[in-house]
C-alpha cells in the first residue's frame, strides 16, 4: 500500500494554494500535495521565472530560502505579506 505525507496543514490553506495555481504555477497542476511539500516540490519550473511571478502576483519579495520552507506555510507568509502591504 501506498502511503502519502499528511496534508493537513495544506488543506487549511486551500485557498491559497488554489490562488498560487491558478496565478503564478498556471502552467502546472499537481496531483497531491502534501505538507512536507516546497514551492519546488510542486513546480518543475524555471527558478528566476517563478520567482519573478510570485512577486508580481503577490506584490512582495520572494527570496529563494523562503521558499524552501513548507508550501503552506510560504503561502500564509505570503499573503500576510500581501495583506501588510494593502493596509499601508
Amino acid at each position: 500500500m501506498l502511503e502519502f505525507s499528511p496534508d493537513t496543514e495544506i488543506s487549511r490553506v486551500s485557498g491559497l494554494a488554489d490562488e498560487l495555481f491558478e496565478h503564478v504555477l498556471y502552467d502546472e497542476e499537481p496531483l497531491y500535495v502534501s505538507d512536507e511539500a516546497t514551492l519546488w516540490g510542486v513546480s518543475m519550473g524555471d527558478v528566476d521565472e517563478v520567482l519573478e511571478r510570485c512577486r508580481n502576483y503577490y506584490g512582495v519579495p520572494v527570496t529563494m530560502e523562503e521558499t524552501q520552507q513548507p508550501l503552506w506555510k510560504f503561502l500564509r507568509m505570503l499573503d500576510d505579506r500581501r495583506k501588510a502591504v494593502k493596509s499601508i
